[in-house]
Parts: C-alpha cells; sequence; structure tokens
C-alpha cells in the first residue's frame, strides 16, 4: 500500500508519552527529543525508526512524568560511621548531650542516595510504547497514502486523452506541412512556375522528419504505464515517481519545441499541467 511522508501517531502510559510527526523529505531524517541523557537509548531508538521508515523527516519527542516521590535509598553504612564518629568527638569533647539526634544525622551529605534506574530497566519501559506510537504514525501514512494513490492514478488518467489528441494530431503532420508548404510557394511564385512535385515531397519529408515526434510519444507512454504499476508496488516508490514525473515533463518540452502545431501545443499545455500537479503530489509519497 503506498504510504504517505507526513503523519502523526503518540502512544502513552502511567510514566511516558511519546510522540512521532513524519514530514516530508527526499532521505530519511531521524530526529529524537528527550534522550539526550541517555545516548545508548537515543541510538536503539533511531534503529526503531530506521527499521520502520524509509523516507521523509521523522521527529520523535519523549517526554516523562516524574514520580510524585523520588526513589531513594538511606546508606546505612554512612550512618553508622557518621555515628560512631560523633559519639566519638562527644566523648573526646565531654559535652553535656550526650546524645545523637536523628534529624541532625539525616543532614548529613550521603545519608541519602538517589537509586539510579539502570538504562535496561528504562528502555524495557520506553519500547513498548514507542512501537505503538510508531504504529499509530503508520497508520496514518497509510491512511493518506491511499487518498494519494487515488489522487495520482486520476492524473495519469487525465493524460492519457491529451497524449492521445497529440498522437492523432502527429499523423496528420506530413498532409499538413504538404499543404501549408503548396500554398506559400504558390503565393510566393505567383504561379507564374510550375512546382516541381518531386522537390515538394522531399521538402515535406524533410519538415516532417524535423518534427517527428513519435518517439516522444512513445516514451510518455512508457513512463505514463510505469508510474500506474508503481502505484499499485507495495514499496517505497516514491523516489521512483518523482523520477518518472521529471521524465514526462521532459518528453512534454521536447514535445511542444519540435512540433509547431496550435492543437498540439494546446494539449501540450494541458499536459504539462496535470504532470506538475501529478509531480506535486509525488512528492508526498514514501
Amino acid at each position: 500500500m503506498l504510504q504517505s511522508m507526513t503523519g502523526y501517531g503518540q502512544a502513552q502510559d502511567s510514566r511516558f508519552t511519546i510522540s512521532i510527526k513524519t514530514l516530508n523529505h527526499k532521505y530519511l531524517e531521524p530526529k529524537i527529543y528527550g534522550l539526550e541523557e541517555h545516548p545508548a537509548l537515543e541510538l536503539k531508538a533511531q534503529e526503531l525508526l530506521n527499521a520502520n521508515f524509509r523516507r521523509g523527516r521523522i521527529e520523535a519527542r519523549i517526554r516523562s512524568r516524574s514520580p510524585e516521590l523520588p526513589a531513594v535509598n538511606i546508606n546505612r553504612e554512612a550512618a553508622r560511621a557518621y555515628t560512631e564518629m560523633l559519639q566519638q568527638l562527644i566523648t573526646e569533647l565531654k559535652l553535656a548531650n550526650p546524645g545523637v539526634s536523628l534529624e541532625a544525622l539525616l543532614r548529613l551529605e550521603g545519608i541519602f542516595q538517589k537509586t539510579e534506574e539502570s538504562e535496561e530497566d528504562l528502555w524495557e519501559q520506553i519500547e513498548p510504547v514507542f512501537k505503538t506510537a510508531i504504529a499509530q504514525c503508520q497508520e496514518s501514512r497509510q491512511r493518506e497514502g491511499a487518498l494519494l494513490a487515488q489522487e495520482l492514478s486520476r492524473l495519469l488518467k487525465l493524460m492519457a486523452p491529451e497524449l492521445e489528441e497529440i498522437e492523432r494530431q502527429a499523423a496528420t503532420f506530413k498532409a499538413v506541412y504538404r499543404r501549408r508548404l503548396h500554398e506559400r510557394l504558390k503565393e510566393l511564385l505567383q504561379n507564374s512556375v510550375t512546382l516541381d512535385e518531386g522537390r515538394l515531397e522531399l521538402e515535406v519529408a524533410l519538415l516532417a522528419e524535423r518534427a517527428d515526434i513519435s518517439e516522444e510519444i512513445a516514451r510518455l507512454r512508457m513512463h505514463l504505464h510505469a508510474a500506474q504499476e508503481a502505484l499499485e508496488n507495495s514499496e517505497s516508490v516514491g523516489l521512483r515517481l518523482d523520477f518518472l514525473s521529471q521524465e514526462l515533463a521532459r518528453e512534454a518540452n521536447t514535445i511542444a519545441s519540435k512540433a509547431k502545431d496550435g492543437l498540439i501545443a494546446q494539449a501540450v499545455i494541458e499536459l504539462k499541467a496535470l504532470i506538475e500537479k501529478f509531480r506535486e503530489q509525488a512528492r508526498n509519497v514514501e
């Protein structure tokens, strides 16, 4: 199924909220925000994005809700050491109050220790939320991709009649050139000289050869067929569609420069307008 490069997905649990937004870009460019303090986890997140997206700018934002109470431990060894040292100091100085209050002890540095969460445990919490956000974003891209496929197919179908009109008019080139050249020569010579029909046919043939657009028409038809096949392909075809739209425009421009015919020129204008619309839409495809 065709996928768009624009999409959005979000997932959350009791701790993490992860959002993924994708935008158009010629290549894959993942950006991850929220894991700056954990480079190893940032690399894991990037690997997930690389495995699920082929093109586009991918922005993943990871937000964490801090627990109300921090996870801490009491360093009992430090507390015992402080208590022993304080008791010794009280004895040595013969202080009147020999007791060591718990309040005073807890104020000392190193008694409370913040529990450090391992990166493995942290990733176990982040990964399922991250994957759900990716899946949501992919669904969004697929929905828009289906609409893109319909529009691109519609534009290809509209190009076909214009190409048929160009081919139909091209088939009359030789007769048209012969009539125009015959009339022009009669006008210049004012019927004073008999025309050499053999020479006239040769000139007509040379003009028709220079204006021959049969190869361009054949290539246009081939590119249209290739584009329709690409739309039916489930793989990433955005770059191929962009290339084909460039080739379609190239052939249309060549026809416009070679065929000096009003009806063909009008059909080419319509064709080029459709090709440009096709190219704009194709740039949204992954």
